[in-house]
């Protein structure tokens, strides 16, 4: 094994020799001490042998004084490589290229598959928090065990988690948690006016209703009661629709300010990885003083795979800054929509706005005052335990 690894560090040469009826070839190297492999005769005056490269000027000297033919059947040896390395220089950055870009590419997590969950979501935004997304760099990750026991300490919804990495791939297997029974409260409760309101609807799950349509509420009046006729109480639930006033003041500027693209643009490509974004085209920066910036995202795919690298185009559009004056009109509807979304994010999103009615509204330095007032049908209920009666201790007299 040492004879061979020394062999193709110094090279070698197979030589065809032809002609050489005394074998004169043969035994010139012989006698200079030459060491010879694989000697194979072919004919009477044809044989085959593998000689070592510094060895073949003295063959062919041997082959010269003797009138012998020779002929190089195969070269095999380092010296070789490094020759043909030299002669092929963009081959050899290219090979470079492609192992350095292997290596590289394998130190990054190329996809991570999430199973036994209708809801990915919650499992994949945790682990990202522990680094394990696509594009993240694989060293970062941490053992399976800690992904799991990390995964079920930020989701308690989950009974099991498994973890596998297979290379630059990470397979995450969850099974939720079997929810028990609903258990239904029993804490006595009234359910009571939290603003004040018309009372439009009612309906009472449990207890009884105490107020009716059409009837005005203050904040606290009971609108389901949960103390029954024979003094027992119970966990009133039920839903009160009324009807709730808003009132909104705004202040709205009569000029907007927008940008104008104006036709130039340049382009910028970017290959993502994960939050890295590396230029490799368009490294050109415009004297545009003021900008308007495009960014598209494509996802590179083999087949049905996609790999963890995307090319964004950037493209970055001359702009101008343009201001535009609305109307007055035009200012009063952006106020009325304005103040309905207010007002709907103020009912946690259970309310419906029915009218609206523009109480004031004045024209003055450019900017629109607006008082404005919104009528909406909304859930007015929100609970209110009820407390146990006070005992007190009759008092024995003497």
């Amino acid at each position: 094994m040492a004879i061979r690894i020394a062999e193709f560090l110094s090279g070698s040469v197979r030589v065809l020799v032809v002609k050489d009826h005394s074998h004169v070839v043969l035994k010139a190297l012989v006698a200079r001490g030459f060491p010879l492999y694989d000697v194979k005769y072919i004919a009477a005056d044809q044989y085959e042998l593998t000689v070592g490269l510094a060895h073949v000027p003295a063959l062919v000297q041997a082959a010269r004084q003797s009138f012998v033919k020779v002929r190089f059947i195969r070269k095999w040896g380092m010296p070789f490589i490094i020759w043909r390395a030299k002669r092929r220089k963009a081959f050899v950055v290219g090979a470079i290229f492609f192992v350095v870009a292997l290596y590289t590419l394998s130190g990054f997590i190329w996809h991570v598959n999430i199973e036994g969950t209708d809801q990915p979501e919650a499992v994949q935004m945790a682990l990202e928090k522990m680094h394990v997304y696509p594009g993240g760099l694989i060293y970062k990750v941490l053992d399976q065990d800690t992904i799991q026991l990390a995964l079920l300490d930020a989701l308690p919804d989950l009974s099991w988690v498994g973890v596998r990495i297979h290379g630059t791939s990470i397979y995450v297997r969850v099974i939720p948690r079997i929810p028990g029974a609903t258990v239904l409260p029993s804490n006595p409760q009234n359910i009571v006016a939290r603003v004040p309101a018309v009372i439009a609807t009612i309906l009472a799950d449990n207890g009884h209703a105490s107020v009716k349509p059409g009837q005005y509420v203050t904040p606290g009046t009971v609108l389901i009661s949960g103390a029954l006729e024979d003094g027992k109480t119970v966990h009133a639930d039920g839903i009160v629709r009324g009807i709730v006033w808003y009132r909104s003041d705004l202040t709205l500027p009569q000029k907007t300010t927008t940008e104008l693209l104006l036709g130039n643009h340049v382009q910028h490509d970017y290959l993502v990885f994960g939050k890295f974004a590396l230029q490799f085209w368009g490294f050109s920066h415009p004297p545009y003083e003021h900008v308007a910036i495009q960014n598209v995202d494509h996802h590179l795919k083999i087949g049905d795979f996609t790999l963890p690298i995307d090319v964004r185009t950037e493209t970055v559009y001359e702009a101008m800054p343009y201001t535009q004056n609305v109307t007055e009109a035009e200012l009063t509807n952006r106020g009325l929509h304005f103040a309905a979304v207010d007002v709907l994010s103020q009912c946690k999103g259970d309310g419906k706005v029915l009218r609206q009615n523009v109480l004031q509204r004045k024209l003055e330095h450019g900017k629109l005052y607006m008082t404005i007032w919104t009528e909406v049908l909304q859930d007015i209920g929100v609970n209110q335990p009820i407390s146990p009666p006070l005992i007190v201790p009759n008092k024995k007299t003497t």
